[in-house]
């Protein structure tokens, strides 16, 4: 039992060393992610600059550089360099700029691929910065590269682990040994580095472990991991512990000879104490970490039993195994979840600007008709083109990009229809409820009422001494159903002259019963001597997928 005791120990001191080992290398990958990230970010900048067609147009290259420059904050320079080493497009300006004989530029133009370099002064931002460049193909054959820089201090963000952060210490560098951040800053990085191994030749470790001695003399634990395709790479370590017995040699043999019968007398005298000790403990631990796991608490982890049995230390590998995989893909999934995020508010923002670009053209078209017919058609159009946009406008600032609230869209719709039709003397009031909805039924809603209430501004009317007013409502009835409204006052007072290419068109009329139809409600028209009034009636419906 003596043997057996030593040996399980020996094999949990090695299961707790690669344990430690693994964990490092886990807060490894982790701490560098803010930087992982920017590279990447960077990296896909310079990809969708090198894919333009007008980068051999000059001044055109040159706008849409300053352009880019100034809308990304972490980006302090960008151009793009032929072949020849010329450089006519940059942000800075129209000066041409010869970089034949910089040699750091011209590895990056023979390279296969993207490539990253810290520049200690950079040859135009004269600041130290990370350059990460992107070759441009045109007509399949390598044209130049466009090269994007970031100042080294926006990467000087502290490298920690929330778990560790008095013990380990970080260091990232490229693929020929420049330093781009260390913990505490760069100059701590010589102290950090293990001393036998040059920078450069760091890169062939990328996904090892292994024991060294630091620059300042401390024996650590190192663990190298690659950031951007073994371009740039970070190194973390961890103190290493000088006996995992915790003593000197004659302490190992002393506890080798009297632990069998410190087991005899321990099994002899504590069993039951033993059993809570040895088994009754540490399912009560796993059982406690499972639990916080399931509850999405990610503190403690990797799990660490005390002095467990093979079947525990087993069934706490094979925990701690679990975890970091369901660790790793739940940060894929939130990473997914957040490009997904902002490519369709992209999405959204691209199609609100190409509408109010056509609205614009319709509106340069409109000032030259010549005809009270086409103007008509136009601003019709136009308005109906400004009502789709502001939908879009609406879909893209909204929080979680899946519904919209009711009343902030149609306010914003009766706001933009007033503005729009500029009638002095109306009054329009709203009584509208909070709805969230889909676009589904968002669209034709707003379309309808945007619609509904252009019929009620141009027909408003009132008696003598009276006002034209609209009235707007949205309210929710006893049955769960929702019902829209849009009445106007009537009388022989118009401030709003009806053209009559309206009573030839119809399209109105049309459009109306059409989006009535696509909510699949019910319309009601209510009319008398003192007002008319459009009501539509429908149910709120959840999300179809296509």
């Amino acid at each position: 039992m003596g043997i057996i005791a030593v040996y399980q120990t020996d094999q949990v001191l090695d299961e707790t060393e690669n344990l430690r080992r693994n964990a490092l290398f886990f807060e490894t990958t982790s701490a560098a992610r803010d930087e992982r990230e920017l590279i990447q970010q960077t990296l896909g900048s310079a990809e969708g600059l090198a894919a333009l067609s007008i980068l051999d147009d000059a001044p055109a290259c040159r706008e849409v550089m300053r352009e880019f420059a100034e809308s990304n904050t972490h980006i302090a320079f960008a151009g793009y360099t032929k072949m020849s080493g010329i450089m006519e497009c940059s942000s800075e300006g129209d000066e041409v700029r010869d970089f034949r004989t910089l040699e750091r530029l011209q590895r990056a133009l023979n390279a296969d691929g993207p490539s990253v370099y810290v520049a200690a002064t950079g040859s135009v931002t004269q600041q130290p910065a990370l350059v990460v460049n992107h070759p441009v193909y045109i007509d399949r054959s390598l044209a130049g590269i466009v090269s994007l820089s970031v100042p080294l201090r926006l990467t000087y963000q502290p490298l920690s682990s929330r778990r560790f952060d008095h013990e380990l210490r970080f260091v990232t560098f490229t693929s020929d040994g420049q330093v781009v951040s260390a913990s505490g800053g760069r100059e701590n990085a010589e102290d950090i580095l293990p001393r036998l191994i040059e920078p450069k030749d760091l890169n062939r470790q990328v996904g090892t472990t292994f024991n060294g001695v630091s620059g300042a003399g401390e024996e650590r634990i190192y663990a190298v991991a690659s950031i951007f395709q073994d371009q740039v790479s970070v190194i973390a370590s961890w103190p290493a512990r000088a006996s995992a017995w915790g003593g000197g040699a004659l302490s190992y043999y002393v506890l080798n000879l009297l632990f069998p019968f410190a087991i005899w007398a321990a099994g002899l005298a504590f069993a039951w104490y033993e059993l809570r000790r040895v088994v009754i403990r540490h399912v009560r631990d796993l059982r406690s970490a499972m639990r916080r796991f399931a509850l999405g608490q990610r503190d403690g982890f990797p799990l660490r039993l005390k002095n467990p049995p093979e079947e525990f230390a087993e069934a706490e590998r094979a925990f701690n195994r679990m975890a970091i995989i369901i660790a790793e893909s739940e940060a894929r999934q939130d990473k997914d979840l957040k490009d997904k995020e902002v490519l369709l508010k992209e999405v959204h923002h691209r199609v609100k600007n190409n509408l109010q670009m056509i609205a614009s053209i319709m509106n340069m078209q409109l000032r030259s008709a010549k005809t009270p017919e086409a103007k008509f058609m136009l601003a019709s159009l136009q308005r109906r083109v400004n009502g789709l946009a502001m939908l879009h406008r609406t879909l893209y600032t909204t929080p979680d990009l899946l519904t919209i609230e009711a009343n902030e869209l149609l306010e914003a719709v009766v706001t933009d229809i007033s503005t729009m039709m500029t009638v002095p003397g109306i009054t329009i009031e709203r009584d509208i409820d909070t709805l969230p909805l889909y676009p589904d039924q968002a669209v034709p809603l707003s379309m309808l009422l945007a619609e509904a209430l252009t019929n009620a501004l141009k027909y408003a009317g009132a008696e003598k001494d009276e006002t034209p007013s609209v009235m707007v409502t949205l309210k929710e009835q006893d049955d769960g159903r929702y019902r829209l409204g849009v009445t106007n006052t009537k009388g022989p007072l118009r401030p709003q002259p009806i053209p009559d290419v309206e009573t030839v068109s119809g399209l109105g009329t049309k459009l109306m019963q059409a989006f009535v139809s696509q909510l699949e409600g019910e319309q009601e028209v209510t009319e008398d001597d003192t007002h008319y009034g459009l009501y539509v009636v429908f149910e709120r419906k959840d999300f179809e997928a296509p």
